[in-house]
């Protein structure tokens, strides 16, 4: 096991890392190291430009995409300008720089060498009071008090800093991952972009990358991408390999909960160098569990399984004993999902969270909400959220790269539907006589291109906002990482009423 840098070392790493967030220094910084890399524009702008058209012109990742399903209205495509691209990648590379830092890279380190610590049984009398009263809690029924006033102020730039990773699987990584979207994460660069980040990120398996062959055209796509990332924000570096290597096992396969058709798969996804697995099925049966059990004897400890999606403690103690590394849970909510609404199904993964505390010892993650109730999520006790729209979507990474649709009050925008939209239903083959989509469960709106004005349009920013969220909720209850939070007794967590969540917002 490596050994944590001494403290010399460490603090002169710390002072090269406060160098790179100084406004001044840090943007000089990566003007600097990307002056030799913009004289050639045209190389320099070519992943870019590659996945800038309309889909049929880009392979394998998605381009922007258009269906007889969208009925979005928009006057044109327009493409971005170069300055304009310059400038958003000019921020992505200082987050790259700043999210692979040394420094940080010390602490992801600490975590990765240390076992998963699940969160402790906790009571919280207004989750039971509700549940034997047959009340179904959402996660917009929760706040939280904040706790820690007997404690020395926490730097907010210390936990960013050091706090925010988590053995999420087999690996230590940021806490949120990249789902399983396909209007968001058909993109090479998005998902290279988002794992060179430290996340999980999840290469689709729906719309045009529900054939096994673009997905693993994709998975060796991804891999190329982080290897170019590789030889530029990390030259010169002499852990360049074992980062690259961090990156590379963030790069996580979707696959079918249906065995034959998941090995098939996984089988060829992992001939392209993918080591991790992410089995997705919305609906409550057991095939995802025989699944596991099945990669996990064909694979042994090769691999990383991330199973979902889990509707009840058994069934995740199931998933445990099969062999997953994480688990999934819930039927989720987020900004475009009706399965919810159309199964008349409870969006009550709040509760089974809190109910496996003490049930199992891995990881959970949920989708569909998470990023919109951070602090929440966490003192649940969830230890991975994932994303689609709140952090790839409407930005330069996302299918369709730097060209976008245009309404005529000028937003600029790309579609976003979701696994179970009509469009993805389209896309997908999923269609009965008479063009009728099956089983529609999603709707399609739009991800406009910027929607924080000081922004960029890179995921990058996105997700740094994201992990601010996150030190804010640690700081707020007094402890400086996701171990600590989880075990505050006794829980801040509290019911809020309407009028609550109305003081809680702007007005």
């Amino acid at each position: 096991m490596k050994k944590h840098p001494d403290k010399k070392t460490l603090t002169s790493l710390l002072e090269d890392y406060n160098s790179l967030k100084d406004p001044v220094q840090g943007k000089n910084r990566i003007l600097k190291l990307l002056k030799t890399e913009e004289q050639d524009l045209v190389k320099y702008l070519s992943p870019i430009k590659k996945i800038s058209k309309l889909d049929g012109k880009v392979y394998p990742s998605q381009g922007l995409l258009e269906t007889p399903f969208d009925y979005l209205d928009y006057e044109e495509t327009h493409m971005l300008p170069n300055k304009f691209v310059l400038e958003t990648l000019r921020m992505r590379r200082f987050f790259l720089e700043l999210f692979n830092h040394p420094y940080r890279m010390t602490f992801l380190d600490k975590v990765n060498n240390q076992e998963f610590i699940p969160p402790p049984k906790i009571h919280f009398d207004a989750l039971q009071h509700s549940k034997t009263r047959g009340l179904s809690l959402s996660i917009g029924d929760f706040a939280a008090t904040a706790v820690g006033a007997e404690h020395p102020r926490i730097s907010r730039n210390d936990v960013y800093a050091q706090g925010l990773y988590v053995k999420l699987g087999k690996q230590a990584r940021h806490i949120f991952a990249g789902s399983e979207s396909p209007d968001v994460w058909n993109s090479s660069l998005a998902i290279a972009t988002i794992a060179a980040c430290q996340c999980l990120a999840t290469i689709p398996r729906n719309g045009v990358l529900s054939g096994v062959k673009r997905q693993c055209d994709v998975a060796k796509e991804v891999f190329i991408t982080l290897e170019y990332l590789a030889s530029t924000v990390l030259k010169n570096r002499s852990d360049k390999e074992k980062i690259l290597g961090y990156w590379k096992n963030n790069v996580s396969g979707a696959l079918e909960a249906r065995a034959d058709k998941a090995l098939e798969r996984a089988t060829a996804l992992y001939d392209t160098g993918v080591r991790s697995f992410s089995i997705y099925s919305p609906e409550p049966a057991n095939d995802c569990i025989t699944t596991t059990r099945l990669l996990r004897k064909k694979y042994g400890k090769d691999i990383e399984i991330i199973t979902g999606l889990l509707v009840s403690a058994e069934q995740a103690k199931n998933a445990q004993d099969a062999g997953a590394d994480a688990l999934v849970v819930g039927v989720g909510g987020g900004g475009r999902c009706t399965t919810a609404i159309r199964s008349g199904t409870a969006t009550d993964w709040p509760e089974l969270v809190w109910e496996l505390r003490d049930q199992v010892n891995l990881p959970i993650l949920v989708q569909g909400g998470g990023t919109d109730h951070v602090a929440i999520s966490l003192l649940l006790g969830v230890s991975g959220i994932y994303a689609s729209r709140a952090v790839a979507g409407g930005t330069i990474e996302s299918p369709g790269g730097a060209l976008y649709f245009k309404e005529n009050t000028g937003l600029l925008f790309k579609p976003y539907g979701g696994e179970a939209s009509a469009r993805t239903k389209y896309l997908d083959g999923k269609l009965l006589p008479f063009a009728v989509p099956s089983f529609v469960e999603g709707e399609t709106n739009k991800a406009y291109m910027r929607h924080i004005n000081y922004s960029w349009p890179t995921l990058t920013y996105n997700l740094h906002v994201l992990l601010e969220d996150m030190v804010l909720a640690l700081v707020f209850r007094g402890v400086k990482n996701l171990y600590e939070l989880h075990a505050v007794k006794p829980t801040p967590l509290r019911r809020i009423t309407t009028f609550g969540e109305f003081q809680r917002n702007t007005h």
